[in-house]
């Protein structure tokens, strides 16, 4: 998405029309130039430094906010409006020569393409170490198969094949015709796989899940709620009681709530009318679950934005550090505060392996909640943001740059956050006897 797409807010001061020059970000890979009136962008490796946006100064205010500049001119810092980290800048005298350089490659040369691939992940990515995985040695392997000649189908798939030990599900290649996705199959995939072939049914997995999904919304609605539900942000949150004493709160994706694609801000606006409706409904009940289980993620800022209207008081949720040359940047710590008003009961937050990436930010929030029981399954393990960077072809490609550690420290990425009781999500004995298994087991465990 082109900066210039983000969300309107009023300007920031000191303002950007201040900051003329070129400027190179701490991590992240990019180049800014400044000049009086417009901004552009550059992606930058050790090889190459590429233009990828031209646009107006007022653009770039609603992109970033909250800027910060050091006392000497040298250096300033802002807040990403997409997300909740915030960026540093240094100062360069002139842009890297690089600049020059990339105009005289031929932007569909597949070795060049293959070069600043490579060189991309090498500089950006933060796992390899986690993920076990040579990236070097990789080099070595795949570099010979690809030659002046090659084809766009030969590049396409080379990458893929070094992408998938990864197995990273932020880590994405798209072409105009083909995409890639490195991400690793959930075993709930692989259970309703041998579902459907021990049945002989020829429904794709993705229309069978969908379809299981359906029917335990529909469970959830006529059993559990008595279809006493109410429904907020753009229908992507509904709520209810369970019982006298425990409440239900659904939270599909965290981005969306407006109704607009893209405005994370108008997100957070939408999510504190909402959340004072849910609260002003059940908010008074002694035990809150909150079902995360089909949730994709989307916005950090709009996860925390919920976080804090379960949150007793203002807590560190997590640290996150960026790939930054040989090694990071240091650790950012994020704080969850509770809003003007907040959920004080017991919370019960149902995870499965499709509980992702946002909302594995907003489970990881919530850690450090003293009444908080975690029911499920492990999330899916993919906290990183998501670093878009594009090659001269005009392919681009996604990959976690950021490595999130929990308050006490402890790494969740790959291996997803543990539940404190573990159940099946859609697994077959609840299905059979009609039931929500980790909803009945709250209902136990509150005396319900």
């Amino acid at each position: 998405m082109k900066p210039g797409q983000r969300q309107n807010h009023s300007l920031s001061a000191p303002a950007f029309e201040n900051l003329q020059g070129v400027w190179r970000s701490q991590g992240y890979g990019k180049i800014l130039l400044i000049e009086h009136d417009r901004y552009t962008l550059f992606e930058e490796t050790a090889i190459s430094c590429r233009k990828l946006y031209t646009g107006s100064l007022e653009e770039l205010n609603h992109y970033y906010e909250d800027l910060v500049v050091s006392p000497g001119g040298q250096a300033f810092s802002a807040h990403r409006v997409s997300g909740v980290a915030r960026i540093s800048f240094r100062r360069l005298k002139a842009l890297p020569a690089n600049a020059a350089e990339a105009r005289r490659h031929d932007p569909k040369d597949p070795e060049y393409n293959f070069e600043i691939f490579w060189r991309t992940f090498h500089e950006q990515y933060a796992l390899f170490e986690l993920k076990g995985v040579a990236w070097d040695q990789a080099y070595e392997t795949y570099r010979p198969q690809i030659n002046a000649n090659s084809s766009r189908e030969t590049l396409f798939a080379t990458m893929a094949a070094m992408l998938r030990p990864l197995k990273d599900g932020h880590i994405r290649l798209h072409t105009p015709s083909s995409h890639y996705s490195a991400g690793a199959q959930p075993a709930l995939y692989q259970r309703l796989t041998r579902e459907l072939e021990d049945a002989n049914d020829d429904r794709e997995l993705t229309s069978y899940l969908g379809d299981l999904k359906e029917w335990l919304h529909d469970v959830i609605h006529e059993d559990y709620l008595g279809n006493g539900v109410s429904h907020g942000g753009n229908r992507l949150v509904e709520w209810g009681r369970l019982n006298d004493t425990t409440g239900y709160l659904h939270i599909r994706a965290m981005a969306g709530q407006s109704g607009k694609t893209g405005k994370p801000a108008a997100d957070l606006s939408a999510i504190d009318g909402l959340m004072q409706r849910v609260l002003a409904d059940i908010g008074e009940l002694p035990n809150l679950v909150v079902d995360l289980r089909s949730n994709g993620g989307g916005y950090d800022g709009v996860a925390l934005r919920f976080a804090a209207y379960l949150m007793d008081r203002k807590r560190l949720a997590f640290t996150k550090s960026a790939r930054h040359g040989d090694g990071f940047t240091g650790k950012q710590p994020i704080h969850v505060a509770p809003a003007s008003e907040t959920y004080r009961g017991n919370l019960f937050v149902l995870t499965s392996e499709l509980t992702a990436s946002a909302a594995e930010i907003f489970v990881l929030s919530l850690l450090q909640h003293p009444r908080l029981t975690l029911i499920g399954e492990p999330t899916q393990g993919i906290l990183s943001d998501t670093l878009e960077r594009h090659l001269p072809n005009g392919w681009h490609l996604t990959l976690s740059n950021e490595i999130y550690r929990a308050y006490d420290g402890e790494v969740y990425e790959d291996v997803g956050i543990p539940p404190h009781i573990r159940l099946h999500y859609l697994g077959r004995k609840g299905r059979e006897e009609g039931k929500d298994p980790m909803l009945e087991r709250v209902l136990k465990l509150v005396g319900g």
